[in-house]
């Protein structure tokens, strides 16, 4: 379950929440010559204003939110594993609803830098970061904590490792 497909899902030209976010942010957050939510323009608005975050999370949260439930529900009765991928997901309190809580930890300068090789400025990155959790907290909450800080190899180890540790969580 992928909150920010739900969230870029909401944003969609012709959807409430698309019609609620540009009658509260302005056209200057469409891509000129489309009704398509500039998503860039709209984050540089929003991670310098922590009221309008707030803003926009009012909008956009409650419709993720059902989103997500309406999964879990569906999938409930099967004996599929569901991961919920959610940035917020403790600060929205979606936690609540899962049987275990993993968070993904890398180091600040990590992140800094593969958020800049994906074309993020500094300023950015750091308003995005800022906005977040600190990873201390989400670490307290944490069920199983993942370390983020290698390569792709590594974290193929480390999601093998969740895996195991999945199993016995769910034998308990």
């Amino acid at each position: 379950i992928d909150a920010d497909a739900y969230g870029r899902e909401a944003l969609r030209p012709g959807k409430p929440a698309w019609h609620s976010v540009v009658d509260q942010f302005g056209d200057e957050i469409l891509v000129p010559g489309t009704m398509d939510v500039d998503r860039q323009a709209l984050a540089k608005i929003v991670f310098t204003d922590p009221d309008k975050l707030a803003a926009l999370n009012a909008i956009v949260h409650p419709v993720i939110f059902a989103r997500i439930a309406d999964a879990l529900e569906r999938l409930a009765h099967t004996e599929d594993v569901v991961v919920v991928d959610a940035a917020l997901i403790i600060d929205t309190g979606v936690y609540k609803a899962l049987d275990a809580l993993i968070v993904v930890r890398a180091d600040d300068r990590v992140r800094r830098e593969r958020l800049a090789e994906r074309g993020m400025s500094l300023d950015d990155v750091n308003a995005r970061m800022a906005a977040q959790a600190p990873v201390e907290v989400l670490e307290q909450r944490a069920d199983i904590v993942v370390d983020n800080n290698g390569t792709m190899e590594d974290l193929a180890a480390e999601a093998d490792r969740v895996w195991v540790e999945l199993e016995a969580f769910a034998a308990r």
